[in-house]
């Protein structure tokens, strides 16, 4: 389980989060909601080890990890896909794939996790020598997915894997999304499609300016209009 304990981080003098406390439980999507500048990605990066908190904790069963790097972050299974996929485009699909594997020395289930990773992205196979930079929008997102998959996470760290796609292709990856929780692996879904987001997630929270303004089961949020209507600040029918 993940824990993050009253963590507050800063961006110079620009306080980000101010005492998040929240949880990801095992086997569970939790997914973080809110505005542009809510503190979203910070809570990311503050859990796969891009931004230390200046105060709180973060447990990661039941170790502190608020001061490991990203790469004993990333061997204890903890892996972020980031925000605008960030693939390399010069690289093909399969070297994209198997950067991913970086911090990994379990030979056998790597390659297992690569067919996985397949088998979740049929359109991956076909494209794996291909250059990244020339796969269409929804492929390059499923490719930033599958990198993350090849870390061999226990909990992925997903940030915004709507942005910018057409819906049907939305709707493609958010049923991935499911079905690679439905594996084992625990997920932290930051999302913007608040709809989308709590249609799949078993938790919600909802951020405003860095403070953690509502949470309940996702079902609970999802049907309260006042946190439809001023806290996302996206009306009923976004939920329709």
């Amino acid at each position: 389980m993940l824990k993050l304990n009253n963590v507050s981080c800063k961006y110079g003098a620009v306080l980000a989060l101010s005492n998040v406390s929240m949880e990801v439980p095992d086997g569970k999507i939790v997914t973080l909601l809110g505005a542009n500048g809510a503190g979203k990605s910070t809570a990311l990066k503050a859990v796969s080890g891009l931004l230390q908190p200046f105060r709180g904790s973060i447990d990661w069963n039941g170790q502190k990890i608020e001061t490991a790097s990203c790469k004993q972050i990333v061997q204890q299974g903890i892996v972020h896909c980031p925000e605008g996929r960030q693939i390399f485009p010069e690289l093909t699909v399969l070297e994209n794939l198997k950067l991913g594997r970086y911090a990994r020395r379990d030979t056998k289930d790597v390659k297992r996790d690569f067919e996985q990773v397949l088998e979740y992205f049929p359109r991956l196979r076909d494209r794996l020598h291909q250059s990244g930079g020339t796969l269409s929008g929804g492929e390059q997102q499923m490719l930033a997915i599958g990198r993350a998959l090849m870390g061999g996470p226990k909990l992925l760290l997903l940030d915004e894997p709507s942005l910018g796609l057409a819906p049907i292709v939305t709707k493609e990856i958010m049923k991935i999304i499911k079905t690679i929780n439905q594996s084992g692996v625990s997920v932290l879904l930051v999302e913007q499609n608040a709809r989308l987001a709590l249609s799949v997630a078993d938790y919600a929270y909802v951020l405003e300016v860095g403070h953690i303004v509502i949470e309940g089961p996702s079902e609970t949020v999802k049907n309260n209009s006042q946190i439809q209507e001023l806290y996302l600040g996206m009306g009923k029918k976004a939920f329709a």
